[in-house]
This record gives structure tokens, sequence and C-alpha cells, in this order.
């Protein structure tokens, strides 16, 4: 026999430094990911707080108009849950700031916690992070580099969000800067907490936007009942709105977001550092197995989309029942402004303000309709590059039968989504005004007929993961277009075509106008073509394994 001489087996050299070794080369690949994500957020949150100042300095040029409009809102429950209490009218600066505060604080926070878990528990889920971790970084790198990265998003959209009002003082921007960055903070250390927790991204995502909506809610019951005012203390929104922009101006507050922060950041790194790679303190429990209740590919796609859909039918519905409560107050927003009561007179007198609120905010709710088809349809893509596409491909299902029922789950959800909005508003006023017949399902109608908009938003994505699943997230593009032309087409003078290549706006403004079955249908058309194309295109392509 011949001796062979076999080389030594290489052994991976160890790693130099410590648990942070690598740090600065995720922050800056994490960094060049989000270069388009974060400005576009920054620049459309921007948007928003310009629009708002603009119009409460048209509709509330006085001090006198401001003060009439604090002592409505302070005896309005409805209205200092949904805002809190408008205070200092005199100052144009903090009646702006309140109009959009809450609501802003509340976005600023949940941006942070999905960032956060973006680049920590789904890179972490799509086993990115554990080829990472072969290599020479730390154990806590990417962890830092994903916190790092969260906070340079909410900081900067903090910071940015103040500019529109920087005219009226720059203490009160400061401070207003100020307040949405402690629900930042707060929304990073939650969601650095859940990331650890949670072993999918998904869940982890629920749980932080859980948490924060819970925030907003004791910020909401402080502000309704004196005696539970110290509820405010156990809630970052309610330590932004003691921070008082263009009044005390409270920066101090500020550190209480940071020590959040700071025990969120630590929990977190102390849970990271004795789980292994893939696992949460919580772990997933498959189901049994041969489940007759997932032997079709409907069954199954329904379990899998089920959850998204609850997760974002719940704050939307909570979210319009509380704006339901309130629609019957609108009208006393006039006050004795006569911008607002020559508004009202040119859209039909009293009562029709009511119907501005409602077309305004249904608006939103099939912009927020069409983000859910997004975040719904680009999970096909990840189900592809995971592999559990080919996998159930291999068993006999069609491929027009696996995208055209996912493709109907997610349309059956945009309904459910309008629906629940529609009934939660109805229902809210109905208790308030008293009056069912004549009003609830005109609101119910408002919703329903954002549908065929939201359905060329099906139509689009599913051409788009049909032909290049790897553009699914031109979807997003499409969502923020609409956005940014409804809330500025207008102020900023864009073309009428350009302004119309968004969907929703031929959606007509019900029930301030009637309703045509002709924009509807063409819309509707375009969805059911979009999808078509896109069935053709899934059909032709290879699966990605």
């Amino acid at each position: 026999m011949t001796a062979v001489a076999l080389a030594p087996t290489a052994v991976a050299p160890a790693r130099p430094g410590g648990l942070l070794t690598g740090t600065g080369t995720l922050l800056r690949l994490a960094l060049r990911r989000d270069r388009v994500r974060i400005p576009v957020t920054v620049a459309i949150l921007v948007l928003m707080m310009e629009s708002t100042y603009s119009a409460v300095a048209s509709a509330y040029p006085t001090v006198e108009q401001r003060q009439a409009l604090a002592v409505t809102i302070s005896s309005n429950t409805a209205f200092l849950a949904l805002l809190g209490p408008a205070q200092h009218p005199e100052s144009l600066g903090a009646v702006a700031c309140w109009r959009i505060g809450a609501f802003l604080a509340l976005v600023v926070g949940i941006l942070g916690a999905m960032t956060t878990v973006r680049h920590t528990r789904r890179e972490e889920e799509a086993g990115r992070l554990e080829l990472v971790g072969a290599l020479r970084v730390g154990r806590l790198a990417a962890l830092t580099a994903g916190l790092v990265t969260a906070l340079v998003l909410v900081t900067v959209t903090s910071f940015a969000v103040a500019i529109p009002v920087l005219g009226e003082g720059a203490d009160g921007a400061l401070a207003f800067a100020c307040q949405n960055l402690v629900a930042g903070l707060a929304g990073v250390a939650v969601a650095a907490v859940a990331v650890q927790v949670a072993s999918v991204a998904r869940t982890a995502s629920s749980i932080a936007v859980s948490l924060l909506t819970l925030t907003y809610v004791l910020r909401a019951a402080a502000d309704i009942s004196d005696s539970v005012s110290w509820l405010s203390w156990l809630s970052p929104m309610g330590w932004g709105q003691k921070i008082d922009p263009f009044g005390e101006n409270r920066y101090g507050l500020v550190l209480l977001g940071v020590a959040t922060l700071a025990v969120g950041a630590a929990v977190a790194y102390r849970i990271a550092l004795h789980r292994d790679l893939g696992a949460g303190l919580i772990a997933d429990r498959p189901g049994p197995a041969g489940d007759p209740r997932l032997r079709s590919v409907g069954a199954l796609t329904w379990r899998l989309q089920g959850t998204t859909l609850g997760t974002w039918v719940s704050p939307v519905a909570a979210y319009t029942l509380l704006v339901g409560f309130i629609l019957d107050s609108v009208d006393d927003f006039a006050g004795d402004s006569p911008q607002m009561q020559q508004i009202v007179e040119q859209i039909g007198g009293k009562g029709a303000l009511q119907d501005v609120f409602v077309v305004t905010i249904m608006s939103f709710v099939g912009l927020a309709s069409g983000a859910y088809v997004v975040a719904a349809l680009a999970r096909l893509q990840t189900e592809e590059t995971a592999g559990r596409t080919e996998l159930l491909l291999g068993r006999s299902v069609p491929r027009t039968t696996y995208l055209l029922v996912n493709v109907a789950v997610v349309t059956v959800g945009t309904v459910v989504l309008a629906l629940a909005a529609g009934l939660a508003m109805g229902t809210g006023y109905g208790i308030v005004a008293g009056t069912w017949g004549t009003s609830f399902w005109p609101i119910v109608g408002a919703g329903l007929v954002q549908v065929p908009a939201v359905l060329v938003v099906v139509g689009f994505m599913t051409a788009l993961y049909g032909w290049v699943p790897r553009l699914v997230v031109l979807g997003w593009a499409l969502v923020v277009w609409s956005l940014l032309v409804g809330l500025l087409g207008e102020l900023l003078g864009l073309p009428s075509w350009l302004q119309q290549l968004s969907p929703f706006s031929h959606v007509p403004g019900y029930p301030l106008e009637d309703v045509t079955a002709g924009p509807l249908l063409v819309l509707t058309a375009i969805g059911v073509v979009l999808a078509a194309f896109g069935v053709v295109g899934f059909r032709r392509r290879d699966v990605v394994a």
C-alpha cells in the first residue's frame, strides 16, 4: 500500500478583538441598505408636518381663533384621547405641534422599532447573520449595528420634522424634536428586547408595535381623566407630551427616553449573549404533523396571512372608532374662524365638514390597505427565496393555483380592512350622535369605496412578483407616491396627469360626492389585468431555490 500524507486541516483563526468586532463594517452595510429608505421616510414626515403647519396657519391665523379652538378641545373627551390637550393657543407653533404631535411621536416610535427588527431578527431569520457570524465578527456586532441604524433614523427624523416650526421659535422647535425623540428611543428599546424574545421577525414586530400602541392608550387615558393622570408617567408618549413644546420646553425629560434605551439595550445584550443564534426566549411551536386544517393551499395561505391581517385590522379599527367618537364635534372646529366657516359654506353648510373628515380619514385607510397589500404579497418573495415555495410546488400544487390563492386571500383582507374601518367609525359616531340609519351606512360605504384603488396595488404587486420578484419593493413606491399626491399634490402644484398616476386619486369622495360606477370599474379592471399579467409571468419564469 502506498502511504499518502494528508495536509493538516486548516483551523479558523481566533477572532481578534471582542464582542463588538466588525460593528463598523456592519453599520456601514446597514446604512447603505437604508440609503434610500431613510431619506424618503424623513422627507414624507417633514412634508406631513409642513402640511399640518400650513393648514393650521390658514385656518386659525389669530390668537382669538386658536383660543376658541382650545376651549372646544378641552371639553371634548374624544379629542383629548386622540390628540391630547391643546395648550398655549397663543403660539401657532404649539397648536401645529398639538395637531400632529401625538400621531407623529407614535409613528417615529414604530419606525424605530421596525428598523431595529429589520436589521437584527429579520437578518437572523433569513440566515444571513449566521454567515456573518462565521467571519471575524463579534457576537454583539450585528445587534449594535442594528440599534445604531435605528437611532440614526429616529434622531434625523425627530429633528427634521421640527424644521417647519423653526420660524415660531428655536426653543420650541427643539422641544418638539425632543418630544418625538423620546418616543423613537423607546421604540428602539422595546424592539431590541422583542427581537431577543421572539424567534420570528413578524412576532417581534407585533410585540413592539402592540407595546407602543399601549403607551399611546395610557397617555390617552391620562388626558381624559385627572384621577389616572399618573398613567402618563408610564408612557413614552406621555413623557414627550410633558416636554411641552412652545410652552415650558422641558428638554430634560428626554433623559427618560435615554434611560429606557439604556435598559432595553442592556437586557437585549444580556439575552443575546446566552441564546443560540436563530432562537428566542419564546420558542417556535410547530403544529401537529398532518393537520387536516392545512391540507389545501387556501388553508395554508390563510394560516400564514391571517396574523398579518390581524395586526393591520386591529389598530386601524381602533383608530377609526376613536375618530367616530369625535365626528359629531368636527363642526365645532370651524368656531369663529372665517376661513373655516367659508370652507364649510362652500362644501354645503353644517354637517358637510363631517363628510370632509370622513373622506380624509378613509383615504388614509385606503393607503393603509395598500401598505397591507405590499407587506402581505412581498412575503411571497421571502417564501420563495427561503425555498418553501419550491417545496410546495413540488407537491403537485399548480403554479397558477398557488399565486391566485395568495392574491385572493390578500384581496379578501383588503375588503375586511376597509369594512372594519367603516363599521368602527360608523359605530363610534352612532354611539355619540345617536343617529344610525342616515349616517352609519354612508360611513361604511366611504371605506368600501377605497377597495377598487387598492386592487390596483394588488395587481401591481402580483405583476412585479410574477415577472421580477426582487422588484416587489417598488410596491412601497406606489403607496408612498399616492400618499404624497394626496397630501401635497395641490399644494405643490403638480400637473394633473402626474397626480392621476395614483390610483387613489380616482376614488370618488363619498359621501361628499356621488359614486359613479365608471371609475371604480376601470380601477378594478386595471387590477385584474395586472394580476393576470403577473400570473403569466409566474408560470413562465424559474422559481428561485
